[in-house]
């Protein structure tokens, strides 16, 4: 089961018992409530017929001779099978009427007389809500202390213990009236003794070994024989009074083993933590039973005249503080709450005591005298009481420090004191002396040491031990991390198998972290005190703030100790630092100049490297170039070769008188023609070095104007037509703008889009297509003109698009590329036209190239878009 599961069913678990317990609640509440203010016989009877042993002191049953667990058989000489028929007959006469009851108790007849009384609400809250409050709260501590530590076994025997309570005393309520719960209220007393035996087996020390299970199954055997006999029995007054009386005697005896082995366990542990919960219990109990305790005593003297039901309001505390010792594995908290316990309940029986005796005095001193009569009186009373109870206080105070705590010394008169000398003094020596003096000296502590964290940093090694003895712990050791929090350790509140074996020797009982800065420094760890006392919360606060002025005194000695050492080398290490810097210096400069000669070098290279690409790219443009000049030149041959045969034919024509003048205007017209076309043959070549001459600007003279984007992408598209004819390619350029304009160099864009639509046509040869459309899609988004160059041919693979932009890194096979256009690209677009660049693409469905680049501004272009 996982941790979040295991949590989420603890929760639910716990809240289902706690809503059960609220609805069985309110349930008995109401179904009594209807008991207030009905006669009644001034007796309770059960389902059975059988007297339950509850009363109150002036019920009339209350001062006869018991007959609780006797079995009514007649009313007025009528006998009466059930209690509800005995309430009803009960009921039919007003409060007060006379009846008498037969009793039969094991065969013995017997008869008594009682006035029929009527319920009245104070009776009511003495009984009912008693009984209410007590099951509620008892069973709510058992379900907290097991939800808070679901693991302890206390806590399932407290759940166990608290449950069986809980169910008995609030079905209690419901015997006498619907009877609903009779069954389950059986069961709770039968199950009592079993919670309380699981308890004493397992607190406050589980002393269980292999057989565990075995142990605490068998008094739940027990109380499930028991329970099945109540179950049988119930409806026979004989023997349900017999299993009644051996489950009271059996929760006896459980209550007397479980208060035995707590103090066997007090006097037998070695474990100070357990004896401090073992106080704590016993805090409880005094309090949960003082007052019950003194409501008896009262009653006694007064003949009777108090109830005692007023004990159930305050029984619960006794397991509220076994709960408290369970849930609280915090040795100084418990130490705190019992110091606060015992002040209390001292101050609050002692001032009880002196305002009683200054009653008595003042009544038999004062009670016929005329200042007893006077309205005065009663504020000096009050004037004297106040006075009295401060510096009653603070002696008690000081009292219960010594008794319990046995704190003998002055903690802000010491800590100043230690202030005082720690501030005089930069020697560690003298300080971890001092500190050791003042614990010795404060609270008696004869074996223990001071451990500092070694230059390595590797374990923290002492620096002073009372016994010689050196000691060491890694700093790397459990204990050591859970130290670095900021918290003392007491040895019980941690397992033995995480204490250092080299602090065996020390009888260890107590760690006191010294922290600076967050940083743990070292130790000081402590042994048992002379006294034989352990340490208190006071003594704790005072060895905190102790630490704390010791590490801060000790950080100050450690960085003076550095000092010190600093200053005796100093000047054998500034030689030393002057002479290294020195030649380092000289180092400096030859790198400073080999480093400046390699930048150089550097920068001709990326010269080189860029101008071999524009190099390599013209002469791949070559075959290009060649064939789309040629053309235009072949043509342009073949024309004038035809115009020089005209020439001649038109000289031989002269003067023949068989040639007339049309024919000499239609050899003048051919010749017109001719001259036509070879006009735009050679316009179109010339169209072709412009290009060139464009696309081949020397990178020295970069220019800076603003261009029409569009010229540039259809002068590329010259360029490279012959190429795109022979890869069957065909380019489609399309433009949301009417003339899109930017700044720079057109050359060095013309290079940008050569590139990228080269690329393009080698993605289709490489994908194995015949032919394929390369589009140019030109967008203005405002303030920058986005260029994007699209293709469906090979793509490229996921792992390779960081890698692209790379110098020398190529997709293609090997001799088809060079791995220098695409950072040329790159290049160009980011520091020449201060634009970016993005690639989108998947492998075998192609691939975007995006360029956005910086516009230029407003200008008029004279050429269309396509």
């Amino acid at each position: 089961m996982t941790t979040r599961v295991w949590r989420s069913w603890r929760t639910w678990c716990a809240a289902i018992l706690a809503l059960a317990a609220l609805a069985l609640t309110l349930f008995c509440g109401l179904a009594s409530a209807r008991w207030i203010g009905t006669p009644f016989p001034g007796f309770f009877v059960l389902a059975n017929r059988v007297i339950a042993s509850v009363s109150l002191p002036h019920w009339p049953v209350a001062h006869h001779e018991p007959i609780y667990q006797h079995a009514v058989v007649a009313v007025n000489g009528q006998p009466v099978t059930t209690s509800q028929a005995l309430y009803a007959t009960i009921r039919q006469s007003p409060p007060g009427s006379a009846f008498t009851y037969t009793l039969d108790q094991a065969g013995n007849i017997s008869q008594v007389t009682f006035p029929s009384l009527p319920l009245t609400g104070k009776d009511y809250g003495l009984i009912f809500i008693a009984y209410l409050f007590l099951g509620l709260v008892t069973a709510l501590i058992g379900i907290g202390v097991w939800f808070l530590q679901p693991s302890s076994a206390a806590a399932q025997a407290q759940l166990f213990t608290n449950l069986s309570i809980g169910l008995f005393a609030l079905s209690g309520t419901d015997l006498y009236l619907t009877q609903w719960f009779f069954r389950a209220h059986v069961m709770g007393e039968a199950f009592i003794s079993a919670g309380v035996i699981h308890m004493t087996l397992v607190f406050p020390v589980d002393r269980l070994g292999r057989h565990r299970r075995l142990f605490i199954l068998l008094p739940y055997i027990a109380a499930l024989i028991l329970s099945v006999a109540y179950q049988l029995a119930l409806y026979q007054p004989t023997v349900y009074s017999l299993i009644h009386h051996l489950c009271e005697g059996w929760i006896g005896v459980a209550g007397v083993v479980f208060l035995g082995k707590i103090v066997w366990d007090y006097f037998t542990t070695d474990s100070y933590l357990i004896r401090q919960k073992i106080r704590v219990v016993f805090f409880g109990g005094l309090a949960g039973y003082a007052f019950p305790a003194a409501v008896l005593i009262y009653s006694g003297i007064s003949g009777g005249e108090v109830p005692v039901n007023y004990m159930a309001f305050a029984a619960f505390l006794f397991p509220l503080s076994v709960g408290y010792a369970i849930v609280k594995h915090n040795l100084f908290d418990i130490d705190t709450l019992l110091k606060r316990v015992a002040y209390y309940l001292a101050l609050t029986a002692i001032l009880t005591l002196v305002y009683i005796a200054f009653l008595t005095v003042l009544n038999l001193t004062l009670h016929s005298t005329d200042l007893a009569r006077t309205q005065l009186f009663p504020l000096f009373f009050t004037l004297g009481v106040v006075f009295l109870l401060n510096p009653l206080r603070n002696h008690l105070q000081r009292a219960v420090d010594r008794v319990f705590f046995r704190l003998h010394y002055d903690p802000v008169k010491v800590q100043a004191a230690v202030s005082a000398s720690l501030a005089v003094t930069l020697r560690l020596d003298e300080i971890i002396h001092l500190i050791w003096s003042t614990i010795n000296a404060t609270l008696g502590v004869k074996q223990g040491s001071i451990l500092l964290l070694a230059p390595d940093e590797k374990r923290y090694v002492s620096s002073y031990s009372e016994t010689g003895q050196t000691s060491y712990i890694d700093a790397d050791h459990p204990l050591i991390r859970a130290m670095q929090q900021g918290q003392a350790l007491s040895r019980h509140e941690v397992q033995y198998g995480a204490w250092p074996p080299s602090l065996t020797p020390l009888d260890a009982q107590f760690l006191i972290p010294l922290m600076f800065k967050e940083e743990l420094i070292g130790l000081i760890i402590l042994g048992n005190k002379e006294s034989g006392t352990f340490f208190s919360a006071d003594d704790l606060n005072f060895l905190n703030t102790l630490a704390h002025q010791s590490a801060l005194s000790i950080a100050n000695a450690l960085s003076y100790q550095a000092l010190q050492v600093l200053n005796a080398n100093l000047e054998q290490k500034v030689d030393e630092r002057t002479r290294e810097l020195a030649h380092a210096n000289t180092e400096l400069n030859a790198s400073l100049t080999e480093l400046e000669q390699a930048y150089h070098d550097l920068q001709r290279s990326h010269e080189y490297l860029l101008q071999a690409e524009r190099m390599a790219a013209l002469g791949r443009l070559t075959a290009n170039i060649a064939h789309e000049i040629n053309t235009p030149l072949g043509a342009s041959l073949t024309s004038l070769k035809l115009i020089k045969d005209l020439v001649e034919e038109y000289q031989t024509s002269i003067g023949d008188a068989g040639v007339s003048a049309q024919d000499h205007h239609d050899i003048a017209a051919e010749m017109d023609q001719l001259v036509y076309v070879t006009s735009q043959w050679l316009e179109k070549a010339a169209t072709y070095i412009r290009s060139l001459k464009v696309h081949n600007s020397d990178f020295g003279q970069a220019k800076d104007v603003s261009f029409p984007v569009l010229e540039v992408i259809e002068d590329v598209q010259l360029l490279l037509a012959h190429r795109l004819r022979l890869s069957q390619c065909h380019l489609k350029l399309t433009c949301t703008s009417t003339a899109p304009f930017l700044r720079g160099d057109p050359g060095r864009l013309s290079q940008v889009m050569t590139n990228l639509i080269v690329n393009a046509i080698d993605a289709y040869q490489e994908s194995g297509r015949a032919g394929g459309e390369i589009r140019v899609e030109v967008q203005d988004t405002g303030n920058r003109v986005e260029i994007r160059v699209s293709d469906q041919g090979s793509g490229i693979a996921a792992e390779h698009l960081e890698q692209i932009f790379e110098p020398f890194f190529s997709t293609k096979s090997s001799g088809a590329g060079t791995g220098l256009g695409l950072p040329i690209v790159r290049d160009i677009v980011t520091n020449v036209f201060g634009g970016a660049m993005r690639v989108e693409s998947i492998l075998g469905e192609g691939s975007v190239f995006v360029v956005r680049l910086p516009k230029a501004p407003q200008c008029t272009s004279t050429k269309g878009v396509p």
